[in-house]
This record gives structure tokens, C-alpha cells and sequence, in this order.
């Protein structure tokens, strides 16, 4: 029997809900039952779209339906932590979009409450499948560019953040946004090395919000590599996506598409094109499938999470005090 999926927020912005249900449909194991949406006219574009699958006034109605086993949130990031606590003691499966929640603590809740039904809990972190990172990931773990030393990733540009996203009760800025997604990759590059201190500079400007429009995160691991996450939305010019080095050899990614590879490659100093990686999101919903179906292991582990969600917390902290923050083991 294919797990029952319902999806809770069916936005317009980026066209997320309507992405998720045709992931889950493209899925073996799973099948899409049902939406939920507070707003109706959001609710009438999922009627539209998605016909076949019953449309809920009700959050709680939504949980009450023998038919929904996986719950799928596609909400602001405030909504997370209550609404995947409320769906785990309701006895669902929970899949929640990135950010997973806004610290620490709501992490900690969400997990304990997903472990003491027996559900499963995990994170929407597509941006593993992106084709840059998986190229970086891939001449890392080749050993190509030797002992490393220094990481530096940025997601930078000029746009104004729309909607929640720049409204700081909501969990919007940067950090949330695209920082959830390169801290996640720095987390997943360096384990099982782990974080131990932070300092962030923030930025407040440049469009009508409330919420930071520019963060650089400088994060040191265990294993004494530095790391530095940069991303912003009032940048006319930016940062190369990537700059990796190691004692043999380094990568450059001034872009998505481009990667330069130079050093010290088979005995002597070179430089080459490398390709890129081809992206891979279509890879996640089987992963879940497989795992809540056969017992394959989780695609994203939400306690590998958490360690991101703590540089997240140390970040915020620093920005307020203005000196480096520990992060306990």
C-alpha cells in the first residue's frame, strides 16, 4: 500500500506546493490525498491543480483523515516547530521545508515528539542535490585538494525578499533562507568534523524590511578548518558560490556552472575545467519512500540537522553581542 501524503501550505511564491505534489506523484510508494492551505484562495488554486485529491478547510481536518500518513510542510518557518508537533502527536510521518524550525529548542521538541509516536521526522534539504555542491562534495572526498583548510560559500544578489520571507516574525531573512541551505552543506561537508565556534556580522538595509538583508557567518570546525557562509539581497556584484582550499589543490566556483580546479595534480602545478555535477532533487522523495516503505535510512537526519540549527542559534547570538560564540559539544 502507497503511504497516504498530505501537504500543508500550497503558496504561490516559487511555486512550492504545487512542486511537492508532483514530486509526490512522480513516486513510487507514495500517493498524494490531500491539501491544506489557510488561505481560500490558495485552497481553490489546489482544487484546480490538484483535482483528484481532497482539499481540507482545516489544518485539524487534515490530521483527523485516516487516508494522510505523511504530512508535508510548506509554510513559513515560524509554523514549523508547532505544526510538525501537532502532526507527530497525531500519529503522521512529518517532512517539513527548510528551515526546519527557528532554533535549537524547537528542534529538540520536534524531534522528541516524532520519536515518542515511532514516526519518522526529516527536512526538505534539496539543496544536497544541487549540482554545485555535489561537485564540491565530489573532489573533497576524492582527496584531490589535500588537507583542508578553508571553505568559503556564497549565495548572493539584488532582489527584494517578498512576502513572509521578509518579515522577521515569520522567520524571514537571510539566514533562515538561503543560510539554512549552505549551512547544512558546510555541516554535511565537514562531518563527522563538528562546529565549535561562530561569529556573524549582520547587515540591516537596503530594502523595506525587518529582517537582516545581508549575513556573513565565519564557522570554525574541530577538525581546524575555517568556513565562512555569505548570503545576501542588496549585492550588485557577489562572491564566487564557491572557493575551497586545501594544501594540494583548490576548487573555484564563480558561478553555478563553472569550476576550476588548480594544483598540485599528478606531480606537477596544473589547472583544468571540471564539470559540474547535474542537480539531483528528484532523488529526495524516492529516498523517503524507500525509507518509510523498505527501511532504507532517512534521507536527511533531522539530529545532523540540529547541528546546522545550532550554528544558526551561535550566529544570532553573535550578531547581538558582537563577539565569537562556543558551541557546546
Amino acid at each position: 500500500m502507497a503511504i497516504g501524503v498530505g501537504l500543508v501550505g500550497y503558496g504561490g511564491q516559487f511555486a512550492m506546493g504545487k512542486h511537492h505534489a508532483d514530486n509526490v506523484r512522480k513516486t513510487d510508494g507514495l500517493v498524494l490525498k490531500g491539501v491544506f492551505d489557510v488561505d481560500p484562495a490558495r485552497r481553490d488554486a489546489a482544487k484546480t491543480e490538484q483535482p483528484d485529491v481532497v482539499v481540507y478547510d482545516t489544518f485539524e481536518a487534515l490530521l483527523d483523515s485516516a487516508d494522510i500518513e505523511l504530512v508535508v510542510l510548506i509554510t513559513p518557518h515560524d509554523t514549523h516547530a508547532p505544526l510538525s508537533i501537532a502532526a507527530s502527536n497525531a500519529g503522521k510521518h512529518v517532512l517539513t521545508e527548510k528551515v526546519m524550525c527557528l532554533n535549537v529548542a524547537e528542534c529538540d521538541a520536534m524531534i522528541a515528539a516524532a520519536k515518542k509516536t515511532g514516526k519518522c521526522l526529516s527536512v526538505y534539504q534539496n539543496r544536497r542535490l544541487d549540482g554545485d555542491y555535489l561537485t564540491v562534495k565530489k573532489q573533497i572526498e576524492s582527496g584531490t585538494l589535500g588537507n583542508l583548510f578553508s571553505i568559503e560559500s556564497s549565495v548572493n544578489g539584488y532582489w527584494f525578499p517578498a512576502g513572509w520571507r521578509g518579515v522577521k516574525k515569520s522567520g524571514g531573512g537571510m539566514l533562515y533562507d538561503w543560510g539554512a541551505h549552505l549551512t547544512d552543506q558546510l555541516v554535511q561537508l565537514m562531518l563527522p568534523a563538528r562546529p565549535v565556534s561562530v561569529y556573524a556580522n549582520f547587515h540591516y538595509g537596503g530594502h523595506d524590511v525587518d529582517v537582516e538583508t545581508q549575513t556573513t557567518v565565519s564557522i570554525r570546525f574541530d577538525n581546524g578548518v575555517m568556513a565562512q557562509i555569505d548570503v545576501g539581497c542588496v549585492s550588485w556584484l557577489t562572491r564566487p558560490r564557491w572557493l575551497v582550499r586545501g594544501e594540494k589543490a583548490a576548487v573555484l566556483m564563480p558561478d553555478w556552472e563553472t569550476c576550476t580546479l588548480r594544483g598540485m595534480l599528478n606531480g606537477s602545478e596544473q589547472q583544468m575545467s571540471i564539470p559540474v555535477e547535474a542537480s539531483a532533487w528528484e532523488r529526495f522523495y524516492p529516498a523517503l519512500s524507500a525509507h518509510l516503505n523498505d527501511g532504507a535510512p532517512l534521507p536527511v537526519d533531522p539530529t545532523e540537522v540540529r547541528i546546522a540549527l545550532s550554528v544558526i542559534d551561535a550566529a544570532f547570538e553573535s550578531g547581538r553581542t558582537g563577539r565569537s560564540v562556543e558551541i557546546a559539544p
